[in-house]
Order: structure tokens, then C-alpha cells, then sequence
């Protein structure tokens, strides 16, 4: 048998298997693209979820901050008041002893306002939901966004005053972590 009459029933067979191949291969990858949309879609929707619950609990930080520096602005002029309540001072004394109370309370509210932060986290958030709407290859921008997300809400921690904005911020770094675990599923 010559190598031409043993090669030539292979390449029929090859020709006939390739025509029925070739439709499974087709909705092999149809199936496969179907299954990516509507994981990208659970996804999305998961993404999405996180971010409502992330402007949620900025929306309940952002009340909390003034009403913690008017609180800690009174603590300041009671002390004062009862220091100097306690020594005989003159009137210009007493004045420069609040002046410096509302000076120390001013420098208090500067170094627990998390006004900024809390912008950064709303603008992020902005920035992850129009590249979520445009689509296409999102992973390393997400991942990127995540990360300004995770500083935000450290930095939101670490001025934290009260345990209702530390709770905030924990809450916030647990669903940042969630986020991206998500993100990295994606392209």
C-alpha cells in the first residue's frame, strides 16, 4: 500500500469528522459567550449592590462629623470655663483662655473632618459606575479605583472620633474587600 492510498481514507475521515465539528465547535463557543454575559450581569449587579451600600454609609458619616465637632467645641469651653473658674484671673485672661479653647477646638474639627474623604469616596464611586457603563476591558482600571477606595475608607478610620464613624469605616473596608475580590474576576 503506497503512502497516498494509506493518507487518503484518513483525510475522508478527517473531512467528514471536520463537518460535524465544526457546528459543535460553533455552539461550544456561542454557549460559552452566553455563559460570560450572564456572569458579567451577575457581576455587575453584584458591583453595583456594593456601591449603593458604600454611598449609604457615607450618607450616614456625613451628619456625624459636625455634630461631633460642636459636641467637642462645648467640651473645650466647659473645661476652659471650670480652669478658670477654679484661679483668679483678670478679664483678659479669661478671653484668651476661650480664645485658645476655640482655637484648640477649631484644630480638633480639622483633624477629624473626613468632608474630604468622604468627596474622594462619592467621586470613586462615580468613576467605578461609568466604567462599568462603558464596558470593555474594565479589570485593571477597577482594581486601580478599588485601591483609592480602600485609602479613603483607611483614612476615614483613622479620623475617626466616635465609634458610630469607626463602624462606618470597617463596614466600608468590608465591602471594598468584596469589591475587589469581584473586580478581579474581570477583563
Amino acid at each position: 500500500m503506497t503512502q497516498q492510498q494509506m493518507s487518503s481514507p484518513i483525510l475522508v475521515l478527517a473531512d467528514q469528522a471536520g463537518d460535524h465539528l465544526t457546528p459543535l465547535a460553533r455552539q461550544a463557543l456561542d454557549e460559552l459567550v452566553v455563559a460570560r454575559q450572564r456572569e458579567g450581569a451577575r457581576l455587575l449587579a453584584l458591583l453595583q449592590e456594593r456601591i449603593t451600600a458604600l454611598r449609604a454609609l457615607a450618607a450616614q458619616a456625613a451628619p456625624l462629623v459636625p455634630q461631633l465637632v460642636q459636641a467637642q467645641r462645648q467640651r473645650f469651653l466647659e473645661r476652659w470655663q471650670e480652669a478658670l473658674g477654679a484661679a483668679p484671673a483678670s478679664e483678659a485672661v479669661t478671653q484668651a483662655a476661650q480664645e485658645r479653647a476655640l482655637a484648640e477646638a477649631t484644630a480638633f474639627a480639622i483633624r477629624i473632618d473626613v468632608a474630604e474623604e468622604l468627596g474622594r469616596l462619592a467621586a470613586h464611586l462615580d468613576e467605578i459606575e461609568a466604567v462599568l457603563q462603558k464596558g470593555g476591558e474594565t479589570g485593571k482600571r477597577l482594581d486601580f479605583l478599588i485601591q483609592e477606595l480602600h485609602r479613603e475608607a483607611n483614612t476615614l478610620g483613622s479620623k475617626s472620633a466616635t465609634l458610630e464613624l469607626t463602624r462606618i469605616s470597617v463596614d466600608m473596608k468590608v465591602l471594598i474587600e468584596q469589591m475587589r475580590e469581584q473586580v478581579q474576576n474581570l477583563e
